[in-house]
């Protein structure tokens, strides 16, 4: 770690966050967030590495970036690309502001349940004529103003708990890092792309090492060749080409219609990210996706009354609960050695490859869990629900963490509800009114949830740190506190001058998440559960199932599935990347049986150029659309 690495990463986080927002919210020139392997992350290191380093090497080489200092970089990105997206920003703001604004409306009914339980420190007014929120929504024109007063005590107490939430995020993967490592050896594809790519980005060389692999640069130069092939079409008025498989438009009108399949189109990277890993977690991820589509088959000719989403959505959640035991059940005997060196015992235990001492994580993550059970207890919420609520809120982030690390899948979904679980296991009785709005409120602002996998995939890549790895937890809460300051400012900024109505999807993120929210939370403090009841034959389902092939894994070496399968089939992102890993699993088996393990290891550095292809090119038409603000179509 070196100061100029540090400063740059910062001043990177901080112009993202800006960016991300300004260009792909406020207006629709292009993102660089939305994944778990941001194109953010990949152009940076590529214009680091390609064209930044060359020129140092031309004034004296050993100026040049070393791959510690480009990886300090890429963590800092990575954890900043977690909070403008997605994963918070795009719904966070307007979840805020959205309470007031719709309930002037005739048809809400939630005016006299959800929006007199919320606590009034966590919404911008109560008051359906506020002005405040109004002009958050409909804009005051370019010399319009923030009003400071409205939203300072809003930020100030969400800020707190996203603070102290994500440090303890931060702080479990941190306690993760030597199993999963050491002792699983976990493959972490998203982790290994650009540490081999940033290999000897100092040497002797102008290039990194890998640009001599020649399966590597045909990788890179011929996906890059194939993506502006793709792009000829704009130059005459047209659209980029891209391949899609019409299984929609093919089954519609017949039975297979009932599998809900989508025009699947063919997503590089996640073929890339296929073939890097496992063939069992790869076949597991469209094999089991496919079954899951005989399963709404089999429901809707048997005249089922559980609806498809309702299935599938509650089956993925018995799936987490699982499969979470299960990881679990593997970590006991790591986590006897954590508390045995958290109380001054085990000092056997060797954690000097850790960003922390064991122990100290430990203790970081008890604090940090206490601080969050008590401010949901300062806002109302049930001391054992708000317990429970953070359990679940974790055994997300964990299990998305392992999901990334273990499959490559870059982009996974929570297709389910976990309020729906806590408040159906307990009959109903686990919400009062302000718990149940404020759970609502905080799972509807984290959809795609890539701060687990950031902040894992980080404490991984950290390896490559000779010294001083502790400093990377000052330096990640830094970056959050920075991220979360510039994106909100951005976004604030932007609302009062447009007008949240006139932002790119406001008609879900600021308008139909925020109503979504605040009805289910009505529903459950009225006692109607009529629509939203506990599935618990799908629930006890997606258990039994996923216990079952984490046993048969564990048992039978034969056994060609992994339960990682089940986490990724139901949702918009599940729906379109199961056909890449189907052919990244045919490739790899194909490569395996028929080419040897020479070819295994070339078409790995062939497939890694494909993925730092694809996304740097994406960087690059992301960054023309939004200096030509929007002239430059996306390619």
């Amino acid at each position: 770690m070196t100061w100029r690495a540090f400063f740059l990463g910062l001043f990177l986080a901080g112009l993202l966050n800006w960016s991300d927002v300004y260009c792909g919210w406020a207006h629709i020139w292009g993102r660089m967030t939305e994944s778990n392997f941001p194109v953010s992350c990949v152009f940076a290191l590529v214009v680091l590495t390609l064209v930044v380093n060359v020129v140092i090497k031309f004034v004296r080489r050993g100026w040049a970036f070393r791959q510690a200092e480009l990886m300090l970089v890429w963590i800092m990105l990575l954890v900043a690309s977690s909070i403008p997206t997605t994963g918070l920003q795009r719904f966070w703001l307007p979840m805020l502001a959205g309470p007031p604004y719709l309930a002037g409306r005739s048809d809400i009914i939630w005016r006299e349940t959800a929006l007199n339980a919320v606590a009034d420190d966590l919404v911008v007014s109560k008051d359906p004529l506020s002005v405040a929120a109004r002009r958050f929504y409909e804009g005051g024109g370019s010399e319009a103003r923030v009003p400071w007063h409205a939203w300072r005590t809003p930020l100030l107490s969400w800020g707190v708990f996203w603070l102290i939430f994500f440090t303890a995020v931060l702080f479990m993967c941190i306690l993760l890092r030597k199993q999963w490592v050491d002792q699983e050896r976990l493959q972490f594809p998203l982790a290994r792309v650009p540490l081999e790519f940033s290999e000897g980005a100092d040497g002797e060389g102008w290039l990194p090492i890998i640009f001599g692999n020649q399966a590597f640069v045909l990788g890179f130069a011929g996906a890059t060749v194939f993506r502006l092939i793709r792009a000829v079409p704009l130059l005459v008025g047209g659209t980029v080409w891209s391949p899609k498989l019409p299984l929609q438009t093919t089954f519609a009108g017949t039975a297979l219609e009932a599998a809900r399949f989508v025009d699947v189109p063919m997503s590089w990277i996640a073929l890339g990210f296929a073939f890097l890993v496992p063939v069992d977690v790869s076949m597991s991820i469209w094999f089991i996706y496919l079954f899951t589509r005989a399963e709404l088959v089999v429901s809707a000719q048997v005249g089922s009354t559980i609806s498809p989403s309702n299935l599938l959505s509650w089956q993925m959640g018995g799936a987490y609960v699982a499969l979470t035991i299960g990881a679990l059940f593997m970590c006991r005997r790591h986590f006897a050695d954590v508390l045995r060196r958290a109380f001054g015992r085990g000092r056997e235990t060797d954690d000097s490859r850790e960003v922390l001492p064991l122990g100290w994580a430990f203790w970081g993550l008890l604090l940090c869990s206490a601080l969050v059970v008590a401010w949901l207890r300062v806002f109302q919420m049930r001391l054992p629900t708000a317990i429970a609520w953070f359990a679940v809120l974790m055994c997300i982030q964990f299990v998305h963490a392992r999901l990334v690390a273990q499959s490559g899948v870059p982009d996974p979904w929570l297709a389910w509800d976990p309020t729906d679980l806590v408040y159906g296991i307990t009959g109903g009785t686990a919400f009062g009114p302000p718990g149940a709005v404020l759970a609502h409120m905080q799972r509807r602002m984290m959809y795609s949830i890539p701060h687990g996998p950031a902040m894992m995939h980080s404490v991984r890549i950290s390896e490559v740190f000779p010294k001083k790895r502790a400093l990377l937890l000052p330096i990640i809460v830094l970056v959050l506190i920075v991220s979360l300051t510039i994106s909100s400012w951005t976004y604030l900024d932007q609302a009062y001058k447009v007008g949240v109505v006139n932002f790119n999807d406001a008609a879900w993120s600021g308008i139909g998440n925020v109503r979504t929210a605040f009805d289910l939370a009505h529903t459950k403090i009225v006692g109607r559960g009529t629509g939203r009841l506990f599935y618990t034959g799908p629930f006890v389902a997606g258990i039994l199932l996923t216990s079952f092939v984490m046993f048969m894994r564990a048992r039978f070496y034969w056994w060609p599935l992994h339960p990682i399968g089940l986490l990724t089939c139901q949702g918009w992102n599940p729906d379109r990347i199961w056909l890449p890993f189907l052919i990244g699993w045919f490739i790899k088996v194909a490569v395996s049986r028929f080419a040897g393990g020479r070819m295994l290891r070339q078409g790995r550095l062939f497939f890694i150029g494909v993925i730092m292809s694809e996304a740097a090119v994406s960087g690059v038409s992301t960054v023309l659309g939004s200096f030509t603000r929007g002239a430059v179509p996306g390619f």
